[in-house]
């Protein structure tokens, strides 16, 4: 009994892991409408989670590939002051972050061009609030040079059990802007098993073999 209830748990976290990852959300905002730089208003919905911007300019764009970044498929911009994005689960449930794709803003229609009007981003800082209170932080760094870089950046494990998480541009002056798409959202957090516990998990499936075949 012991034998089994060891290879049941051991491959079933295993298993849980592997099921789990495939079933990733990701905010890629093509359920929304979108443009050269689509004027969204002041709040975005996009696969059950909502986005608000900056409190002093909150209108937020839904820009196509290659607009104002060399973005591969719709992105998210909060344009004309200091990029601030918050973001929550539309129903108000707890969420993980794990990923997602930004660039700073260029020139417009041509990424090839630094941005002229606006402040060069430089990172993005990031505040994950976590329910019942408590903060997580992190920040990345943007490329800065022409043509602007569209990078995927990894969350730490720490981002979950999340209320809302806020973006917030900064740069060489008082209006950076960025954008961000491809936003994956309460994927388990793989642990990769320990030489020892994949020993410790091929021992138990010989015993339990070895135990059958005595049964048997």
């Amino acid at each position: 009994m012991k034998m089994t209830t060891v290879v049941t748990s051991l491959a079933g976290a295993w298993l849980a892991v592997v099921v789990g990852s495939a079933q990733a959300a990701v905010i890629d905002f093509q359920d929304v409408p979108s443009g050269d730089c689509y004027v969204a208003g002041t709040s975005v919905q996009s696969r059950g989670f909502s986005f608000a911007g900056n409190p002093v300019d909150p209108y937020l764009y839904v820009c196509d590939p290659g607009v104002v970044q060399n973005n591969t498929s719709p992105a998210l911009l909060n344009a004309n002051q200091r990029s601030i994005l918050t973001m929550t689960e539309s129903g108000g449930a707890a969420f993980s972050l794990q990923s997602f794709f930004a660039g700073g803003r260029t020139e417009d229609f041509d990424p090839s061009l630094p941005v002229t009007i606006y402040s060069v981003a430089s990172s993005i800082d990031i505040l994950g609030n976590l329910m019942g209170g408590g903060t997580v932080f992190t920040s990345v760094l943007l490329d800065t040079q022409a043509p602007y870089d569209w990078s995927q950046f990894l969350l730490p494990a720490s981002f979950t059990n999340l209320s809302s998480v806020v973006f917030t541009a900064q740069g060489n002056g008082s209006t950076p802007e960025f954008l961000i798409g491809n936003i994956v959202v309460n994927e388990p957090h793989q642990t990769v098993p320990e030489p020892a516990s994949l020993a410790l998990l091929g021992a138990a499936l010989a015993g339990w073999g070895l135990l059958k075949r005595k049964k048997t």
